[in-house]
């Protein structure tokens, strides 16, 4: 049944055709039962392609380093048009049509409806189908979370009650309409409705899940993440609260050998050690930007010094400061070039690829950078001290304990960027986390594409959105360009 399903989600996006799940085949199951539908949202519901950190070519993390081969040169003159943020990145004379961007999120999101749609047709335990419905409606939140990223000006940015967002699409039912791009707060607004309603569901109607799987906690920490975009601190902070109240552990870098860390089963993403994991799930590593395997781009020299001085090729492990630096990335050419990595791990099989997802790293930054905001306009010093107590929890479990200082920083403005730079640290290359923090502080990004000549481009993220690709342009007449 998941191949017909995908298959008609691929069908239905692209070309809009009608009938949806109405002409079957004779050998075709049709679902009855709840967890018919659960299978369907284990196989449709669920991300598993590089669209997670799909922006971070856009973004000051990546840099130019050439091609070297043939190889390289094709994924160079693709890559390119989003490395110089081309209005054509997505069209045919451009960079060409990339599925990141528009069209997995929203195949998700189709197999998140079919599932809410007919999951009160179906046979069997009512609570398992509350869940169910909890967990489609969280991850629908949080693919239109990452699409309003991608295509609305940032919700502080610019005016959300104007500003265009992306369409709205609530239900699996094919019909000949076209629909127009909803405004980035209507789409807040519904983001927030259904990670409220999941949160209450997947609390109330809670069974046992593997971290592959939403849960309560993940719906509450995407409701700490999605008001922070919307600077409302408040809530920020109360929903980081409430994870971290449940699993406030962090993995400690020290336990790793730092004699042979690539060699090492332990990983913030690792099941033999799942101290931080809130969910987690495996993605493609074979398209990475930068990727495994000799790309034309690599993690820039700006990101590398916030963790090394120096020649990253001269890292030796007993002299590293930030353990981030032997953990979160790869050497993947001669040259020196890297690439971040979450590797997941589990027991008796080894490494299983790259993973993405939601780590309580994020929630102490989340908070830390909740109550330095709270500082800023406040001036209430307990603020302060609040940040800070979250900034060097989380430093004290990534530093080489032979060299950790505590950080104390009383001017309101630095203690903001302290918490913006641990944040990149921390979650460059997931879940377009950089993305989203340049564009919500209106950052100016320089990119440098190294061909026969140099040049050189400039973009201030601020109301800085994607085009939209012109083949979705060309499905419907109905959507307005950025």
């Amino acid at each position: 049944m998941k191949g017909k399903i995908c298959s008609l989600i691929s069908v239905l996006f692209l070309t809009g055709c009608s009938d949806f799940l109405e002409e079957r085949s004779q050998d075709e199951v049709r679902p009855s039962m709840v967890n018919d539908l659960e299978q369907i949202l284990l196989g449709d519901g669920y991300q598993e392609s590089n669209f997670y950190y799909a922006t971070e070519i856009f973004t000051d993390n990546v840099e130019s380093v050439g091609a070297q081969s043939a190889a390289e040169k094709s994924q160079h003159d693709k890559e390119k048009w989003l490395y110089m943020w081309r209005d054509n990145m997505f069209d045919e004379d451009g960079g060409g049509y990339d599925v990141r961007f528009w069209e997995a999120p929203y195949s998700s999101i189709l197999g998140c409806n079919l599932v809410l749609d007919y999951l009160d047709d179906m046979k069997g335990d009512d609570d398992m189908r509350e869940s169910i419905r909890g967990e489609a409606l969280t991850l629908r939140a949080w693919y239109y979370l990452h699409l309003v990223n991608f295509f609305g000006i940032a919700y502080n940015q610019g005016n959300p009650e104007v500003d265009l967002g992306v369409p709205l699409k609530l239900d699996a039912t094919v019909t000949g309409d076209f629909f127009a791009r909803n405004t980035v707060k209507e789409v807040y607004e519904q983001i927030e409705k259904d990670l409220l309603e999941g949160n209450r569901l997947l609390s109330t109607y809670e069974y046992k899940r593997n971290f592959f799987r939403i849960d309560h906690l993940a719906a509450k920490a995407i409701l700490s993440r999605m008001y922070l975009y919307m600077e409302n601190w408040d809530k920020a902070l109360a929903y980081a609260d409430s994870v971290l109240m449940v699993k406030p552990d962090l993995f400690d870098m020290n336990s790793i050998s730092l004699s042979r860390p690539n060699s090492s089963t332990a990983s913030v993403y690792s099941t033999e050690t799942p101290d931080e994991i809130i969910w987690g799930r495996e993605y493609d590593r074979g398209f990475e930007v930068p990727g495994a395997s000799l790309p034309p781009f690599s993690i820039s020299s700006d990101l590398g010094g916030l963790y090394v001085k120096g020649e990253w090729a001269n890292l030796v492990g007993r002299t590293v400061e930030d353990l981030r630096a032997l953990y979160f990335y790869w050497k993947i050419d001669i040259m020196g070039n890297r690439a971040w990595k979450r590797i997941g791990i589990t027991k008796g099989k080894g490494d299983l690829g790259g993973f993405q997802g939601i780590r309580t790293a994020e929630l102490y930054l989340n908070r830390a950078e909740a109550y330095a905001q709270k500082f800023i306009i406040e001036g209430n010093d307990t603020y302060r001290e609040a940040a800070l107590a979250d900034l060097n929890m989380l430093r004290k479990n990534r530093f080489n304990k032979e060299f950790y200082k505590e950080i104390d920083v009383v001017d309101k403005e630095e203690l903001l960027d302290y918490c913006l730079t641990e944040r990149r640290r921390e979650l460059c290359g997931e879940t377009n986390h950089r993305w989203c923090d340049l564009r919500r502080y209106g950052k100016t990004v320089k990119h440098v594409l190294v061909e026969s000549e140099l040049q050189e481009f400039e973009q201030n993220m601020s109301l800085f959105a994607l085009p939209i690709p012109e083949d979705v342009l060309k499905q419907n007449p109905n959507l307005k360009q950025n």
